[in-house]
């Protein structure tokens, strides 16, 4: 990472913060990373030097022009014309997390060996959002490699209440 794609995530959020259109940039940088995501030969289409960069902005205002807001339009012709595209993954990353503390909003990894419950799902999310004082987003993954039980990552933060390390720490007790 160059650290560019966090100066461009940060102007990006306080023109979305200015215009009172943070939610809207916020989903509209997801509809663009799944776009780029889904196609190599876009990005490269958008970093080609053998293309005149008039044409490759004209390329962005065609494509995501009525899709996206203009904020964004603009954010991403910027981007073009500095050749600068790559350091778009970057700008995701950061401005998700500058979006998510000013929306006091988490995600939260949450591994399990067995699909959970509903009722099982709603009592974990609202026990996440007691312990973060945010809204949590979950993202739910089966990891077969769990004996039981459930891993949680969220914030930094690892909460393992898997049978696995239930039993490491039995055995910790027990060895003299």
């Amino acid at each position: 990472m160059t650290g560019r794609g966090r100066e461009y995530a940060s102007a990006l959020f306080d023109v979305a913060v200015s215009d009172d259109c943070l939610d809207e940039v916020y989903e509209g940088l997801k509809v663009i990373r799944e776009v780029l995501e889904g196609s190599e030969e876009f990005v490269e289409l958008l970093m080609s030097p053998a293309i005149p960069k008039e044409e490759r902005v004209h390329i962005v205002e065609q494509s995501f022009g009525g899709n996206v807001c203009e904020d964004l339009v603009a954010f991403m012709c910027v981007l073009t014309e500095k050749s600068h595209v790559r350091d778009l993954w970057e700008c995701f990353e950061v401005f998700d997390e500058l979006y998510k503390e000013a929306a006091r909003k988490s995600t939260a990894i949450i591994r399990s060996a067995v699909e959970l419950s509903d009722d099982a799902k709603k009592r974990l999310v609202e026990k996440l959002q007691k312990i973060s004082g945010h809204s949590v987003e979950p993202v739910y993954r089966i990891d077969e490699s769990l004996i039981g039980g459930v891993i949680v990552e969220m914030e930094g933060m690892r909460l393992d209440g898997s049978i696995r390390k239930k039993l490491q720490e039995i055995k910790e007790v027990m060895e003299p």
